[in-house]
């Protein structure tokens, strides 16, 4: 084969991965409709600065959630055409896939990204895992810098108790450990502990442990939902 017929063939395979990528970006909402239509007929009263930022926003959107597909497809071990093509049979997967791309789409994590894509390639391979797949993505959208800070701190040793303690360490983490390690968090902490609950993620492990309540009570800790999600981020992150 020429080189000519070689590069022609590969920029064949390369315009049908940007088709199908394309094509999905544009299913799950990578620009919104309307948006555009406004951003178009008010580009002569925009200033090109940020014009240029809002149109730089929109394209690392689009390259996220091509990279996640593309990640997908690797995952499942298909081309891409292929991988559209079986998402296409199925409704379940193609929710799957609309929750990986949306949430891809929306994150500047890397790892996150990466974690999102090998969700739906796993969904993609083994149908029987659509539904736990589509959990593990509502998990890891629910994760951005801010959490997987805070998820490293609750995966690690807990702090030692008192001398006279009933253990050699406390059975969660306890709101000043968790301030001492993230001092910043102070005034983010519930929410970033919120955010974290209502994807089961984290619990508080001191509920009917201890007598009473308040700060000094709550042994936060992540179920093991919680340390699944954490070891997609750091296999992802390390490239395994």
């Amino acid at each position: 084969m020429s080189n000519e017929a070689s590069g022609k063939n590969g920029m064949t395979a390369e315009s049908s991965v940007k088709a199908a990528t394309g094509a999905v970006v544009a299913a799950v909402g990578s620009v919104n409709p309307m948006a555009g239509i406004v951003l178009g007929a008010a580009k002569e009263f925009i200033d090109a600065p940020v014009l240029r930022l809002i149109e730089g926003v929109r394209a690392r959107r689009s390259e996220r959630a091509s990279q996640a597909l593309e990640v997908g497809a690797d995952e499942a071990n298909r081309s891409m055409d292929r991988l559209v093509q079986t998402v296409e049979t199925s409704p379940d997967l193609l929710a799957l896939m609309a929750e990986s791309v949306q949430a891809a789409m929306e994150t500047p994590l890397e790892a996150k990204i990466i974690a999102l894509g090998r969700c739906l390639g796993r969904g993609v391979r083994d149908e029987a895992t659509v539904d736990a797949e589509r959990l593990r993505v509502r998990g890891l959208a629910g994760i951005e810098a801010p959490e997987v800070k805070l998820l490293d701190v609750l995966a690690g040793e807990t702090h030692p108790m008192p001398e006279g303690g009933v253990q050699e360490r406390w059975p969660g983490w306890r709101r000043p450990e968790i301030l001492h390690e993230l001092p910043g968090f102070e005034a983010v902490l519930d929410a970033s502990i919120a955010r974290l609950m209502a994807e089961g993620i984290v619990k508080d492990d001191g509920i009917g442990r201890f007598g009473g309540g308040g700060e000094d009570r709550e042994m936060w800790v992540l179920t093991a939902f919680g340390r699944d999600c954490l070891s997609l981020l750091l296999a992802a992150s390390t490239g395994n």
